[in-house]
């Protein structure tokens, strides 16, 4: 492995001892290559230290044959900073050579067609007229659920608690839907409609979630997996165009950062960072936690409401909002930002958070399910 390092205005202890951690983490690192060839492997190691500022920010980047990833980590000095750098980048390696040995296509064919399956023909007018009153009741409610499959499936694999890539917002949509057809008449009736939706996709997400880390063992490889092919030298053009590589179906904790657009460019980077590492932080949260964070901070819903989508007492909902907003707001304070601008990420994570319609496409496959001719009716 080629190993590149880079130090900005370390001091003295930092540029003595930096590269004797890095030493170090390389060959802890190694272990976990051995797929690939050490003369097409490249790692980038930049510590950096803004002058008169007391915070290091750490990037490394490792070049692969098949691909590029990406860690980056900020700290107070030199060592823990690269250490947990380093152990986050061994993490995304790992993640990253799963990916190759197909291990999140184990069992996959069988559980499609478990999860999304398409509806069986309709049997009769009555169960055609049913399955277009549940369209009308859910439509206006199809990008909430979107959202919010989509977002705690993030925080789920980002947190390593779903295998990455064995599920997707897609089925899991679906599944979601299945379920509310198969229950809608007997609707709880206290539930707006958006809350039973909300209630019935945490439910499945968090069935498929346990059903995902049973099926999937962490060392589980697929035996229909092909032999990896000879990777050519890597040019320039390359290394560039990988600098951000990932793969295509990944779900990144960016994208539930909203864009912000103003005048001063720093402050909507400053924003922007403190946002990205709260989501970080919310991702680690205990799965309960997670969600009432959700529906009460980013989704603006009543303590009252989101006791009863999730099943638990209001006081319950309170007492979990006061112990995750002091989580988060330590989370914070670690990572590097102060306690106001913690507060102030806390109070405007509803403001920053990216909302994404369901796709169009799928809208319409869901709508054609639902609306279906009954077999062999002609028209």
């Amino acid at each position: 492995m080629k190993v590149a390092q880079a130090f900005r205005n370390l001091d003295r202890h930092g540029q003595q001892r930096a590269p004797e951690v890095i030493q170090e983490e390389v060959r802890q690192l190694a272990p976990h290559l051995a797929r690939f060839s050490e003369d097409l492997v490249r790692l980038d190691v930049s510590a950096s230290q803004t002058k008169g500022k007391t915070r290091i920010h750490v990037s490394l980047r490792l070049q692969l044959p098949s691909g590029v990833i990406a860690a980056h980590e900020d700290g107070f000095e030199i060592e823990p900073v690269l250490r947990k750098a380093f152990a986050d980048l061994r993490h995304r390696v790992d993640r990253h050579v799963g990916r190759l040995k197909h291990e999140h296509q184990v069992k996959r064919p069988a559980r499609r067609r478990r999860i999304g399956a398409p509806l069986p023909p309709v049997r009769d007018a009555a169960e055609a007229e049913r399955r277009a009153l549940f369209f009308d009741l859910i439509e206006d409610h199809l990008d909430a659920v979107y959202d919010t499959v989509r977002r705690e499936l993030t925080y789920l694999e980002c947190s390593g608690e779903v295998p990455e890539g064995y599920l997707s917002v897609r089925s899991l949509v679906d599944a979601t839907i299945l379920k509310g057809l198969s229950l809608f008449e007997d609707r709880p009736s206290e539930f707006s409609v958006g809350d039973w939706l909300k209630r019935l996709a945490f439910e499945t997400i968090g069935e498929e979630a346990r059903a995902a880390r049973r099926a999937v063992p962490q060392d589980a490889a697929s035996l229909d997996a092909a032999p990896e092919a000879p990777a050519e030298e890597p040019t320039e053009a390359d290394q560039e165009m990988f600098e951000f590589y990932q793969p295509d179906d990944m779900l990144l904790l960016e994208e539930l950062v909203a864009d912000e657009t103003g005048e001063d460019p720093e402050a909507a980077a400053a924003s922007q960072e403190s946002a990205q590492a709260l989501h970080r932080a919310i991702a680690a949260l205990p799965a309960l936690w997670r969600r009432v964070v959700a529906l009460v901070d980013l989704d603006d819903t009543p303590a009252e409401r989101a006791a009863a989508i999730l099943g638990i007492p209001e006081d319950e909902v309170t007492r979990t909002v006061a112990a995750a907003h002091s989580y988060l707001r330590e989370k914070l304070g670690d990572a590097g930002h102060s306690s106001d601008r913690a507060g102030a990420t806390l109070a405007a994570v509803r403001k920053m958070t990216a909302r994404l319609p369901l796709p169009i496409e799928d809208r319409s496959r869901i709508e054609t399910a639902l609306s279906v001719e009954r077999e062999g009716e002609t028209s």
